[in-house]
């Protein structure tokens, strides 16, 4: 129904503004835990790598240095 596409195009707008920062973050999250951006995909490929995405931000931090750069100064949980 026209009502309906006119809904879904804020809708559409509004995921795609936060689709690539929350890819990003994902990213973010499995490098300060020492694993490779490309973990950030499993999103995308069925439930269970989303259980996994789970897990691997529930990862303590690396404590020292990882090869994507130095511990936040500061940044305490």
């Amino acid at each position: 129904t026209p009502m309906g596409a006119i809904g879904l195009i804020p809708f559409l707008l509004f995921f795609s503004g936060l689709i690539l920062p929350s890819i990003a973050l994902v990213v973010r999250r499995v490098h300060d835990a020492g694993l490779s951006g490309w973990f950030a995909l499993l999103g995308f490929i069925t439930p269970i790598g989303s259980i996994a995405l789970l897990v691997f931000g529930l990862l303590p931090s690396q404590v020292g240095e990882n090869p994507w750069g130095p511990v936040p100064a500061g940044v305490r949980i």
